[in-house]
């Protein structure tokens, strides 16, 4: 009998050993590995240790910042026709690329270029401001300087957009853009980023290519009743192209 209660009591020593402790753990002998080598990355273990991780990530951060401005900050820009331009904050269009021959100098026409229309922000309401003109405000949001280029003979170099054809297929009046993205591709050019070009006798079909465009300019407010046609307009005298 006391023998039966010996091995009674050794079977239940063992089964107890194979089971977890009631707070999760094992009793079970953890498996050893190789020692950790070095100083321990970052400690949380206590308050003083947790001070000392606040502040080594703060120097890393200092480190950091102090390292991206000691390097050479790469001047942001445009990159129009595969050519990086630089950013110019006076503007908000690129210098177009021109494979157009130079403008004679005896030509009689001043080289005006994109930049100089869109230089200022013009801030024009579509709907209301064209119902009736009003100097005062219009002087407001023109400057004096893109005002006084009113009248003068210029030429203008860009890309068309036709917007009136007649059965000939001729160009009665067009839309010359800065740029192809705004041209043909669905991007709103600012309200002073177009020049409205006529043209009585008509012009060639000239897309996907870069024009120069000479003639008088006109800058105005116009509206075809209560749309906004453009700021500037230009009386076409003459046309030059890659093809022509």
């Amino acid at each position: 009998m006391f023998n039966k209660l010996i091995q009674i009591l050794f079977f239940l020593f063992l089964f107890s050993c194979t089971q977890e402790n009631k707070d999760g753990s094992s009793t079970l002998p953890l498996p050893v590995g190789e020692p950790i080598q070095g100083d321990p990355i970052l400690s949380f273990g206590k308050e003083s240790n947790q001070t000392e991780a606040i502040v080594h990530v703060e120097k890393t951060l200092k480190t950091s910042e102090k390292e991206i401005d000691e390097e050479e900050i790469i001047e942001e820009g445009l990159v129009f026709n595969g050519v990086r331009k630089p950013k110019d904050d006076n503007s908000t269009q690129p210098t177009i690329l021109s494979n157009l021959p130079p403008l004679d100098e005896n030509s009689g026409y001043e080289h005006l270029d994109f930049r100089d229309l869109a230089n200022f922000t013009y801030e024009v309401n579509w709907e209301k401001d064209g119902k009736e003109f009003d100097f005062s405000t219009y002087s407001k949001r023109v400057p004096k300087g893109v005002r006084a280029k009113s009248g003068l003979s210029i030429a203008v170099e860009g890309f068309m957009l036709p917007t009136v054809v007649d059965e000939n297929n001729k160009v009665k009046e067009f839309l010359l853009l800065p740029d192809q993205m705004s041209c043909c591709f669905g991007k709103s050019p600012e309200a002073n980023g177009w020049v409205v070009v006529s043209s009585s006798a008509g012009v060639e079909v000239l897309m996907d290519q870069i024009i120069r465009v000479s003639g008088t300019i006109t800058v105005e407010e116009r509206w075809d009743e209560e749309f906004f046609v453009g700021l500037y307009h230009l009386d076409c005298k003459e046309i030059t192209g890659p093809s022509l």
